[in-house]
């Protein structure tokens, strides 16, 4: 048996293939968009890990817990059971690992995905950082009930509790700190990752450099004015302006599976209080007629 076939067994369902090191913010939803539609399906965003935060939320944080803490260990065979069903990795939490991740898939291609350092400061302080850090009380308490009573909710905060440990500064006040951090993360790339299994990439680059270095075709579509096929346009998302839409989304899906959980226990506690009730009625009834 094979060292592939082997970790096919083990977790790994499909081969990696990409691993796009680049932070936050840095144009990695439009490029899980592309990757898509170039054929790599899935890539690993930080919507996936929210989205399977009961179980992929823990082992995130044993990563984590391995790295910045020295507990423990993740191996390859972890990275499998994690990652096992998708082809590329982009965006938090995996861009934390890129050079570990590059280490565990010698095989897989590596974009670094680039932003300039003051561009993608300004995008967090006002997308991500203004979200989380200026919510209201009433968001704050929301994010509590969702943490009672989503299980979802709870397995990426386990996995995000860490991202202060990563990124050890306040975004809003420390703006040096985050820049710093920022520049750091892709020295990292850069040392750890050899110059011949990576390639420098911007979101602004389009398609023809991605597909020239992942080896697939440009993706063409039919003009529906002229009827001849032109280059598809390369996906744009989570901007600034649909970040908060996008957000509020993701938290309304929580919301949902907390009120979920909330109908659920009551219905329960309401079944188990009627059968209590009958139950105590019943014998309450037997002893009167013994009486």
């Amino acid at each position: 048996m094979t060292a592939t076939s082997s970790h096919l067994l083990n977790g790994r369902v499909v081969p990696m293939r990409v691993i796009v090191a680049g932070v936050h913010r840095t144009g990695t939803l439009s490029v899980r968009a592309a990757l898509w539609q170039l054929g790599f399906h899935d890539c690993y965003h930080m919507h996936t890990a929210q989205a399977n935060g009961a179980v992929d939320g823990p082992q995130w944080a044993r990563a984590f817990a391995a790295k910045y803490a020295g507990k423990g260990t993740f191996t390859r065979a972890d990275w499998d059971q994690l990652l096992g069903h998708y082809q590329a990795v982009c965006d938090l939490p995996a861009a934390f690992f890129s050079a570990e991740l590059a280490e565990a898939y010698p095989e897989a291609k590596v974009v670094i995905l680039n932003r300039d350092a003051e561009s993608w400061y300004g995008s967090v302080l006002n997308s991500i950082y203004k979200h989380l850090f200026q919510a209201s009380a009433w968001a704050k308490a929301q994010m509590i009930y969702r943490l009672i009573l989503d299980p979802c909710t709870r397995g990426s905060m386990q996995m995000s509790s860490w991202f202060k440990v990563a990124m050890p500064y306040d975004h809003g006040k420390e703006k040096d700190k985050a820049i710093a951090w920022y520049e750091a993360q892709y020295d990292e790339f850069r040392a750890r990752i050899p110059a011949e299994r990576r390639m420098e990439y911007s979101v602004k680059d389009g398609w023809e450099p991605l597909c020239k270095y992942l080896d697939v075709p440009v993706p063409m579509v039919q003009d529906g004015e002229s009827g001849k096929m032109v280059v598809a346009p390369f996906p744009h998302l989570n901007d600034r302006e649909t970040f908060t839409p996008n957000a509020m989304a993701m938290k309304n899906k929580g919301m949902e599976r907390a009120h979920d959980n909330l109908f659920k226990l009551i219905g329960k506690a309401t079944v188990l209080g009627a059968t209590g009730y009958g139950l105590v009625w019943a014998w309450k009834s037997r002893l009167g007629g013994r009486l």
